[in-house]
């Protein structure tokens, strides 16, 4: 067996051993990417289907098609992967959010591993791709206290907590049939659970306590189709234009409902234990996407897309909230000076850019009404590109803010820090010593 070979399958054995390690940390780690008390609803908050790299872009995927790239959002773009490369992108964030109602405000720490994904080529118009991705996280704490008069002004207090997460586990496979177009699906398994709890402690020590629990399981098969063409200007510039579409598919459900008192910490009662299994109950939107980009080959790059999910008759009637539709806008450009000079200043990739979005929930509010609130985020990045010129360093500074349709109700911020790491191994390409 030549070095070359032993090579190759030495650097498959560690890829893989990487991406199970990462995929197993991400699949059944603790959520602790938001802090949000909106999360108590529907399937909390959606996450995209983004790398570091499109993070720092505003999120940006529909159009985008870079050889050196893994990009989960179009699944037609694997098929721009070289046939002689091997691509492993990881990961991670770290930030904080800042709360405010009125004059209370509120600030935590976040953090959590993101994402492991893989891309590689079967032949030169042909390449697959396999990860693990969020598609959903829930977290918050919170609570008040409050006195009642009518049993000698007794004092009580009243915690809510929420945690889970919903992960996506996805293989795709791209194609280019003619030059310029290119197709692509993914199919992906997403599991997780959605855990709320609320209680009531009275200050007594005879006191029944009530503790509310209420958990969702779900399991179910998600389908992303993508289709790319791109309009050669010249050898080096391209427009781009991309469409993704995701049907509605219904999860497998489990809901476990229960209703406790406590005196001290000891149960004293069990008021109600209920599960409910349902095939239809909890569904993915329908999802259609549309997108368009301008490339100028190791230089410029800018992309804007376009989103509308159909969150109607996707989730379960419930009192607490209304499923409504979302649309959503990003846009994204980067700038590189100058790829091929020595000067590593020269070589580093730029990023900026701005997203905007409604919620996919009507929530109660102050005013009786349900009312949604509106998200938007103004991002940037870099991407380092390491000794090899092949693999990448990528930092991204993302700020978050959710704002209300309504005064009375919470107004959410976040910046967070995502550090990614792309991985490009040339695998029949020997290294070359300057």
């Amino acid at each position: 067996m030549s070095p070359t070979k032993h090579h190759r399958l030495l650097v498959a054995f560690l890829f893989a051993l990487a991406f199970s390690f990462s995929a197993t940390i991400c699949a059944t780690a603790q959520n602790n990417s938001t802090e949000s008390p909106y999360t108590r609803f529907g399937y909390g908050s959606l996450s995209s289907y983004s790398s570091t790299r499109q993070r720092a872009l505003g999120g940006v995927s529909i159009a985008t098609r870079l050889s050196d790239h893994i990009n989960p959002g179009n699944p037609a773009s694997y098929a721009a992967v070289d046939s002689q490369t091997f691509i492993f992108d990881l990961g991670a964030t770290i930030g904080f959010s800042h709360l405010t109602e009125g004059v209370a405000h509120d600030t935590r720490i976040l953090g959590n591993l993101e994402y492991a994904t893989v891309l590689f080529p079967i032949t030169h118009w042909m390449a697959l791709s396999a990860g693990i991705l969020p598609y959903s996280s829930v977290g918050y704490r919170f609570g008040n206290t409050g006195t009642l008069p009518q049993i000698n002004n007794l004092q009580y207090t009243e915690k809510y907590n929420g945690v889970g997460n919903i992960n996506d586990i996805f293989l795709g496979i791209g194609v280019m049939p003619l030059r310029g177009l290119s197709i692509g699906a993914n199919v992906s398994y997403r599991f997780g659970s959605l855990l709320h709890q609320r209680s009531i402690e009275y200050q007594s020590s005879s006191a029944f306590n009530p503790f509310f629990y209420e958990r969702l399981i779900l399991k179910g098969v998600g389908v992303k189709a993508g289709l790319q063409y791109g309009f050669a200007l010249n050898p080096e510039k391209e427009i781009l234009v991309g469409v993704t579409y995701s049907p509605s598919l219904a999860f497998l459900s489990r809901l476990e409902r229960r209703e406790l008192t406590k005196t001290g910490n000891q149960i004293s009662g069990v008021i109600r234990n209920d599960t409910i299994t349902s095939k239809s109950d909890y569904k993915s939107p329908h999802e259609i996407g549309v997108g368009v980009s301008y490339c100028h080959k190791n230089k410029l790059f800018v992309e804007a897309d376009v989103q509308y999910n159909i969150w109607q008759n996707a989730l379960l009637d419930n009192p607490l909230y209304t499923p409504q539709n979302q649309l959503s806008f990003a846009i994204g450009t980067s700038f590189i000076p100058n790829a091929a000079d020595r000067s590593l200043g020269n070589r580093i990739e730029y990023r900026l850019g701005i997203r905007g979005a409604n919620s996919y929930l009507a929530l109660p509010s102050p005013t009786s009404k349900k009312v949604g609130y509106l998200e938007g985020g103004l991002s940037f990045g870099i991407g380092i590109p390491l000794v090899d010129r092949r693999s990448t360093i990528d930092l991204t500074i993302d700020y978050k803010h959710l704002m209300p349709r309504t005064k009375g109700m919470i107004s959410e911020n976040y910046l967070m820090l995502t550090v990614g790491l792309r991985f490009n191994e040339g695998w029949f390409k020997p290294l070359k010593i300057d």
